[in-house]
């Protein structure tokens, strides 16, 4: 989906996702614990079909001990495939390559998010990990 052809919650939310990859990649957990719901959840699949579930509570404290851990930043790169939002719900889906773990890794990001009095939050992303 274009850019240009987003509708105003569509660029809302695409804005909110940009964000979380923004101060993600810097380990930012302050930013990210205002844009994750309180109940969000990661399900994570790596390629040998693994799966691990994060609550907000893991993925904060996996980025903590990044930033405490001098990790580099990751990359802010991403590929935007999908973006469609209600009134107040929304899905999005974006390819990344990032080097999480040490190696370079594509996957795929399905976001959900949902329209709350402070704004869109996340609140479920399920990751697929494709090379």
């Amino acid at each position: 989906m274009e850019q240009n052809t987003l509708s105003s919650p569509e660029e809302a939310v695409r804005r909110v996702v940009m964000d979380v990859i923004e101060h993600g990649s810097v380990y930012d957990v302050d930013m990210l614990d205002r844009l994750y719901s309180d109940n969000m959840q990661i399900v994570r699949v790596t390629l040998d079909g693994k799966t691990n579930v994060l609550s907000k509570h893991d993925v904060l404290h996996f980025f903590q001990s990044m930033r405490s851990a001098g990790a580099e930043p990751l990359s802010t790169n991403a590929q935007f495939n999908h973006i469609e939002a209600g009134n107040d719900m929304a899905h999005v889906v974006v390819t990344r390559t990032t080097k999480l773990f040490g190696k370079p890794e594509k996957s795929v990001y399905s976001v959900c998010l949902a329209k709350k009095e402070s704004g869109w939050k996340v609140v479920k992303e399920t990751v697929v990990s494709v090379a």
